[in-house]
């Protein structure tokens, strides 16, 4: 008895484990991945001096470019 209790306990374990690792990749991935990429192209175009505009203008084309990359690679 006690070690069928034991085996239950440890598949809960498994199964919370594999939702938690789905939900931060999931959330990485569709948020996380898009704004860092996005954050880079924007300070490099900083540090470059293109100005304002234009880091804002790349920042945002790149968080919308990775986003739809990653929603596709993900919806297979």
């Amino acid at each position: 008895m006690g070690d069928n209790t034991s085996t239950n306990h440890t598949n809960n374990d498994d199964e919370m484990n594999r939702n938690t690792y789905k939900a931060v990749m999931d959330f990485s991935g569709k948020f996380g991945v898009p704004l860092s990429l996005g954050l880079t192209m924007f300070s490099t175009q900083l540090v470059l001096a293109n100005g304002v505009f234009a880091a804002f203008a790349s920042g945002v084309l790149t968080i919308v470019f990775v986003f739809v990359i990653v929603k596709m690679f993900f919806s297979h």
